[in-house]
């Protein structure tokens, strides 16, 4: 080998082998970032997708028989101090029936931890509510309450025959126990 051939070699073909190689594994690992940045942004499209039909069919649901007047009525409902609310709707929905129909008996809070609630973090309230009467009224004042308060879960209801001491006429005696769900921020704030 003649002392210009090494350099030829040198300059001529490794040198420029190596340039190519490491061109060709920056190519390779652009490439490779561009399709990983591709099939992420491709994901969050389909998500948005599927998000913006799911807010349309929302949308459109909401608007059918006034349900966003009744979804906003629910919000004001829940921003409300609860014991105040559920006093007033419970007053409210009895004023609705005479005594002999129905009369609310007792509102009290249980002592007893909820078998519904009890293994959860979330805020929670139970009270027991008491009746007397009529099985119409009683659905009629039950189902009410519910929609007035969509934080309300019916956790037991025990109905007994009973007979009116007053007037000797048969009755019902309802005792129905709730489950009321608070706000998260509710118990975030306290």
């Amino acid at each position: 080998m003649s002392k210009h051939t090494q350099p030829i070699l040198f300059f001529g073909l490794i040198l420029p082998a190596i340039a190519v190689v490491a061109l060709a594994t920056a190519v390779l690992m652009g490439r490779s970032k561009l399709v990983a940045q591709k099939e992420s942004k491709s994901e969050l499209l389909e998500t948005f997708k599927e998000a913006s039909t799911e807010l349309s069919t929302i949308e459109g649901e909401m608007s059918v028989e006034g349900r966003r007047d009744q979804m906003e009525y629910w919000e004001s409902q829940l921003k409300k101090e609860f014991v105040q609310s559920l006093t007033q709707n419970l007053n409210e929905i009895t004023e609705q029936f005479s005594e002999e129909q129905l009369i609310r008996t007792e509102l009290s809070r249980p002592t007893a931890r909820s078998p519904l609630a009890g293994s959860t973090d979330n805020p929670h309230s139970r009270f027991k509510l008491s009746f007397e009467g009529g099985f119409g009224p009683m659905q009629m004042a039950l189902a009410e309450l519910e929609l007035r308060m969509p934080q309300l879960v019916l956790e037991s209801l025990e109905i007994k025959p009973q007979t009116s001491s007053s007037t000797g006429t048969p009755k019902l005696s309802f005792e129905a126990t709730y489950l009321a769900w608070h706000d998260i921020s509710d118990a975030a704030r306290n």
